[in-house]
């Protein structure tokens, strides 16, 4: 009798040890087991439906677990060119992007109500604060007409291509549109009672708890971007610091029995299959290199695919790529700024795009074609031309040549433009800046009859329309009461001549190398006496 109780709690405990989910998860999804379609759902929310609340102020220290990077550095959801410290960076205001980060709501905060919403870290992220105010709260899909994006073009605002919406996008990066999915997936499945108050055309009352444009779109993305590791570990670190997970990391595939091809087959939480009905044909995106960024005089540029046989299309002058643009076959030189858009051609599939833009730097000089920037609709874009009411407040940016201006609109003001004039108002703000390198003076034209000492700005002196200073960023506006109307502003940089840099017992020439870096991580364009990081090297100039 006790042979026979010991053999039998034996085969308990190998089965126990057995039925075990993937990811550590254990018996956590056993409760699911054998259910299928909107069942399913409903026994995943069950599961899943009391996380522990960290409170919203208690997130930023909660990121410290979940999105810190390889680096150490805050994992950005919406930038790749920030470098945040945990606890530090996120104080104070921001007027550009890498100003500081803050916490995005991925389903817009405005969009619901409830403390636990607000703080559940799945769906709440990291985001640099400029650009997670200009994604608002507009809905994620794929952007047409770009009117904003951040650097090298990694997150985009603008009108909506994705078939079943017009309107205003905000399209998150390829790489993590798949993440993005499957964490709009988890909200569906969690808040499955009152997401349907969600709206704005995205959320349903009833199942599926998408409308069937959001639905289809997220299943592609999520094909299209799988789940990798470090969406694994995220998933692990939020159990971890909330004490529920994301089903549809630990199961990829498991919308295809939620939603999708699978939904009449029963998930097992021991042995998944997988879903998507079969494996997924995609090739994967692009990736060049070096990376997207400034360079001095050229820069080499490579494209490889990790799908092998993939055949690789590019661009070098922004347009879109297909099949009829040019064949990569070996790395070429960029010797102006460009930006590099490429595809990747496998059996009739494509890939995401990629994109990265190559600033190249000369050595000294003013980076603006011909010194001047003229503020007309080819510089600004056709919205430009016309009178813009108070309740717009999208700001008109243009970019040329390392050299942006961006037009704001003040409160309760209203904008007025003109062919190749921009009129100013007193709450209006002309902001001129430069990527790389010291502004050392801006030159403004005015329309005829227009008084030239009206402009104030924030440092320097301005002085009959013309302002000296030391800056890499210029705010101008108007006194109270006063106006003036704009058609030029040239902009001078600092002369130095960077050539020569000595690092102990090596010379070498800047040619095709990024843009120098001090000691604190910050980019110099025209570097002085120090020591200073090329192309990870330390480097001594005397």
């Amino acid at each position: 009798m006790k042979r026979q109780f010991l053999l039998t709690a034996l085969v308990m405990m190998c089965s126990i040890l057995w039925a075990q989910g993937p990811n550590g998860s254990g018996t956590y999804y056993k409760n699911a087991n054998g259910k299928s379609g909107k069942s399913l759902k409903t026994a995943l929310a069950n599961i899943i439906v009391n996380p522990k609340n960290v409170g919203y102020d208690g997130l930023y220290e909660a990121y410290k677990k979940t999105d810190t990077r390889a680096d150490g550095f805050v994992r950005d959801w919406y930038s790749n060119t920030t470098k945040y410290k945990h606890c530090i960076d996120n104080k104070g205001s921001y007027s550009q992007e890498g100003d500081m980060y803050n916490r995005e709501h991925s389903v817009p905060q405005s969009w619901f109500s409830g403390s636990g919403i607000k703080s559940d870290i799945v769906h709440v992220l990291p985001t640099d604060g400029y650009v997670n105010n200009r994604r608002s709260n507009y809905p994620f899909a794929e952007v047409n007409n770009i009117t904003y994006q951040s650097n090298n073009g990694y997150s985009k605002l603008g009108s909506c291509k994705t078939a079943g919406y017009s309107g205003t996008v905000f399209e998150p990066n390829d790489e993590i549109k798949g993440d993005m999915a499957r964490i709009y997936f988890y909200m569906i499945t969690r808040y499955e009672s009152g997401c349907g108050s969600w709206g704005h055309d995205v959320f349903t009352n009833d199942y599926p708890g998408l409308t069937k444009w959001t639905l289809d779109m997220m299943m592609r993305w999520s094909k299209q971007d799988p789940v990798d590791e470090v969406e694994v570990a995220r998933n692990n670190a939020v159990y971890e610091v909330q004490g529920n997970r994301n089903p549809y990391v630990d199961y990829p595939g498991l919308e295809e029995y939620t939603w999708g091809t699978k939904k009449e087959e029963v998930f097992v939480y021991d042995n998944f299959e997988g879903g998507g009905g079969g494996s997924v044909e995609t090739v994967a995106m692009p990736v060049f290199s070096p990376d997207a960024g400034s360079y001095y005089d050229q820069v080499e540029v490579s494209i490889s695919c990790a799908t092998e046989d993939a055949v690789i299309y590019y661009t070098t002058n922004g347009v879109e790529p297909s099949e009829q643009s040019t064949r990569y076959e070996s790395p070429f030189i960029l010797t102006e700024t460009a930006t590099v858009k490429a595809i990747a051609v496998k059996d009739g599939t494509t890939s995401y795009q990629a994109s990265a833009t190559y600033t190249i730097v000369t050595q000294g000089g003013n980076p603006a074609e011909g010194g001047s920037i003229m503020l007309c609709d080819s510089f600004f874009g056709t919205q430009y031309n016309g009178s813009i009411s108070a309740s717009d407040t999208q700001d008109l940016t243009g970019t040329q040549n390392g050299v942006t201006v961006v037009y704001s609109l003040g409160q309760g003001q209203n904008r007025y433009c003109n062919g190749e004039q921009i009129r100013l108002y007193p709450n209006n703000t002309l902001t001129i800046s430069v990527a790389e390198g010291i502004m050392t003076q801006l030159e403004f034209s005015f329309a005829s009859g227009t008084p030239s000492t009206e402009l104030t700005a924030d440092s320097g002196t301005l002085q009959d329309g013309k302002w000296t200073g030391s800056s890499q960023q210029v705010m101008v506006q108007l006194g109270s009461g006063k106006h003036a109307r704009l058609t030029s502003v040239k902009v001078t940089m600092a002369e130095k001549d960077p050539s020569g840099i000595e690092a102990p017992e090596t010379v070498f020439s800047l040619a095709g190398h990024r843009v120098i870096y001090n000691l604190r991580g910050q980019r110099v364009a025209h570097p002085t006496h120090g020591l200073y990081i090329v192309d990870g090297k330390k480097v001594l100039i005397p």
